[in-house]
């Protein structure tokens, strides 16, 4: 074994070029495939600091059959899914929310916290000993009992500067004095994210169920459960199915169409995430096989160039599966260097995607993620790497070990041409398809994410620094007029704040434009008839005068809001040219002013609140979907009239620096010292985070698509031009018998284009079908398919003239002798 090792190790030595393309290319295709199962293994298997971490399942509720995601158990389902679920030791329900803390030297903070019950520390093992004080106890929990949290070490160590009296101390927590009576390591940070933990309180008394399904209200929680020894996830699933089918039939009205899925923690109020593992899965299956074919078009080539030592070793008595085994030795450690290579450079482009990611995930990510190499890669990618080996080795070694020794030693060739010119033209056949395939699917990709990066949000980004402010006090939750006071003087105070600078303008939005959520209503239009009480649907955001003019925004008809827009006033709406083309079409936005619409029309006739519209503007994405979001029809309301819970703050022409930001909370403070900004970042940068990663998508795609082109390129003209060189002793013949140049020309390209008009059309319409499935199809995905198209075409074209030419340029007797 060590003297075939040896001898394959000289052998390649003698053949850097071979040795040196062939691990380039093995490298591209193991690399990527060993990041794909690295990404997968990060997010499903991450690292989970809570005993038997496997055993711990999170009930999510669902609609329609699809996932809902995080606080959408109805507390009453909750309630049956724990008394009927006995393969579970049992379900605790628990709630998550934004927390403002003050009550410090230093300006309010906003953390996340958890509602927990008492019960649900146990799980949690170790991670969650308390380095002071104690945890929550179920006394804390009871009607009465004094206002306590427990805290992490983050916040002791850098909100409370690591007091030392932090134990039976009191801070303020939504406005609320409460006791700190415990503190936990920093690393905890249960369910996802929290950072500060409060007991758990059962909605109020009375509940009962809606008439109609929905989710997310005071009345839904979050609820996980904790396996039981030898009990599996599927009987817990088929205990919660039996459980919804029952309310279903009890409940038709409100659970009809609920039901209730067990997820594993680690997937718990995460998004499907299955699309992008099938995405990665299916670009590294295709990158590698893509690779495979390079790999043994170029041992085939090998192998034919050491047939006569191969006829020498077989005349000398050396059986088959000797020469097999050599052979799969070269392939064997070609596939181990380049596996070496690809995780180092795979484990590099982890640390890339990790702080990109952490970079744009606006600390939504789980602890426990961290996007990294793992054991489970590793192994995954040595097994792949022996799996290359056969797959790109067996086939060649299998043929070059059949060698007609007499027929070698004789006159160096041998028989077998028809065979190895018919496998060379499948291998072009497969190289075009998944060439076509790939580089459609990765340029696609990569258009529709720069698309939705670079496209804007039709208002002004520059310069622009913006903030999220939520008054989470009772004072304000529960009374309209003291939040309409409260965004009053924000707006004064702000206005104060740049008050010297005419370059500076306020706009302020429940949802700023490229980086906030869309908020939807029903609307009914005058004059519309509505069947089966289906009312359409529009976006509907409070916004502060001037909110247009200071976003560079262009009124199309009609006039912004004004001063003289009061609660106490006709209502008025500025909408937007899509809401004005659905439901007033044919008319000019000038004529489109003094319509009028009603919001929640089914309060009733009399108590329709009805709007009249005294402005049209231009397209401005809310939201984060570009495409939907320039589709959408939106409403804009002024925010006396109708006040909302929070407030986007866009300061435009301030720029993202320290003082500025300074500048922002001092104003904040002066309307109100207990309220938190959260969210500051410039405009560019919020938009970036609103498209969490889809900057990593691009630029894995951007780094796929020239992998493929680079890969394809390669291996079309090495498979095409080695198919070609198959047939230089048929070259020499015909032109031998009076063939002219032109006629040998135009027989070999007839080979390459036969190759083509069966590969292409098929990869370019499996990418079709791949691009449709991931994204909405436009018609710039014809001019893809048409540039890919014509890519593969000059690549095959210039791969079979190439090497025609040399053979047409050889003459007749060498061609004749040629090897």
């Amino acid at each position: 074994m060590w003297d075939d090792l040896s001898q394959t190790l000289n052998s390649l030595r003698r053949a850097p070029g071979f040795a040196l393309l062939t691990l380039l290319t093995l490298s591209c295709g193991l690399g990527f495939a060993i990041y794909s199962a690295a990404i997968y293994f990060s997010f499903t298997a991450g690292n989970i600091p809570f005993p038997a971490p496997e055993r711990l399942v999170a009930v999510e509720a669902t609609s329609h059959d699809e996932r809902t995601q995080g606080k959408s158990v109805h507390y009453l389902d909750f309630l049956e899914y724990a008394r009927a679920t006995p393969s579970l030791e049992g379900l605790q329900v628990l709630d998550t929310a934004t927390v403002t803390l003050g009550g410090t030297q230093q300006y309010p903070q906003n953390f996340q916290a958890a509602y927990v019950p008492a019960a649900i520390w146990p799980w949690l093992g170790d991670a969650a000993k308390p380095e002071a004080g104690r945890l929550l106890q179920a006394s804390d929990e009871l009607p009465g009992a004094p206002p306590v949290v427990v805290i992490g070490a983050d916040i002791w160590q850098n909100f409370l500067a690591g007091s030392k009296q932090v134990i039976g101390s009191h801070i303020s927590i939504n406005g609320i004095s409460t006791e700190i009576v415990g503190v936990v390591p920093a690393a905890l940070r249960f369910p996802l994210t929290q950072q500060l933990w409060l007991p758990f309180n059962m909605p109020g008394a009375g509940m009962v169920r809606a008439q109609a399904m929905e989710m997310g209200t005071a009345k839904h929680v979050m609820v996980l459960g904790r396996l039981k020894a030898g009990a599996s996830r599927s009987q817990a699933q088929q205990e919660l199915d039996l459980t919804a089918q029952r309310l279903a039939t009890s409940f038709p009205k409100s659970n009809a169409k609920v039901g209730a899925v067990a997820l594993p923690y680690a997937k718990w109020s995460m998004p499907d995430t299955d699309a992008i593992y099938l995405g990665l899965a299916g670009a590294a299956v295709l990158l590698l096989s893509l690779v495979c074919i390079n790999t043994a078009n170029l041992l085939l080539a090998r192998a034919n160039e050491r047939r006569q030592e191969l006829a020498v070793r077989a005349a000398l008595g050396a059986p088959r599966g000797r020469l097999i085994q050599q052979m799969l030795a070269e392939s064997l450690i070609l596939s181990l260097a380049a596996a070496l290579i690809g995780l180092f450079f795979s484990a590099w482009a982890l640390e890339a995607t990790q702080q990109a990611v952490f970079e744009t995930s606006d600390g939504r990510m789980p602890f426990w993620i961290r996007i990294q190499m793992s054991g489970a890669a590793a192994a995954f990618g040595l097994g792949l790497t022996f799996v290359t080996a056969l797959a790109t080795g067996l086939l060649p070694a299998w043929r070059a070990s059949a060698v007609d020794t007499a027929a070698v030693l004789r006159d160096g060739r041998g028989a077998g041409g028809l065979a190895a010119g018919r496998f060379s033209r499948v291998l072009v056949f497969l190289q075009i398809m998944l060439s076509s395939l790939l580089l459609l699917v990765s340029a696609a990709q990569t258009y529709s994410v720069h698309q939705r990066l670079n496209a804007g949000t039709g208002a002004r980004t520059e310069g622009v620094l913006t903030a999220m402010l939520r008054p989470r006090q009772a004072a304000y939750s529960k009374d309209e007029q003291a939040r309409a006071q409260l965004w009053a003087r924000v707006e004064a105070s702000l206005r104060d704040s740049t008050a010297g600078d005419s370059g500076v303008a306020l706009a302020l939005s429940t949802s700023l434009p490229g980086g906030g959520m869309t908020s939807t209503e029903e609307v009914l239009p005058e004059g519309m008839a509505i069947q089966d009480d289906r009312y359409p649907e529009a976006g509907t955001y409070s916004v502060n005068a001037g909110f247009f003019k200071a976003l560079e925004v262009p009124l199309l008809a009609g006039r912004e809001f004004g001063s003289h827009d009061r609660a106490d006033s006709l209502h008025v709406a500025v909408i937007n040219r899509n809401f004005a083309e659905q439901y007033w079409p044919g008319l000019d936005p000038q004529a489109v002013l003094g319509k009028r619409f009603a919001l929640s029309p089914k309060k009733g006739q009399t108590q329709r609140d009805w709007y009249t519209v005294v402005g049209v503007s231009g397209q401005l994405v809310q939201g984060t979907g570009n495409d939907k979001g320039m589709r959408s029809h939106n409403i804009y309301l002024p925010i006396n009239q109708s006040v909302p819970d929070q407030l986007g703050i866009a300061m435009v022409g301030w720029a993202d620096t320290a003082a500025n930001r300074e500048l922002l909370a001092k104003a904040i403070a002066r309307a109100d010292p207990a309220l938190a900004l959260e969210h500051v970042y410039s405009a560019e940068e919020r938009q970036k985070i609103a498209y969490g990663g889809s900057e990593v998508m691009a630029a894995l795609c951007l780094i796929l698509g020239l992998m493929t082109l680079a890969l394809g390129v390669s291996g079309i003209y090495g498979v095409t031009s080695r198919a070609v060189a198959q047939r230089t002793q048929e070259i020499g013949v015909r032109r031998a018998v009076g063939a002219s140049d032109a006629q040998v020309l135009r027989l070999l390209l007839r080979q390459g284009l036969w190759a083509l008009a069966l590969g292409m059309p098929l990869g370019l319409l499996l990418g079709w079908l791949a691009v449709t499935q991931m994204d909405e199809v436009g018609p710039t995905l014809l001019l893809g398919m048409l540039g890919v198209g014509l890519v593969i075409s000059a690549v095959v074209m210039l791969a079979t003239w190439l090497p025609a030419r040399r053979a047409i340029a050889m003459p007749p007797n060498m061609a004749l002798h040629c090897e």
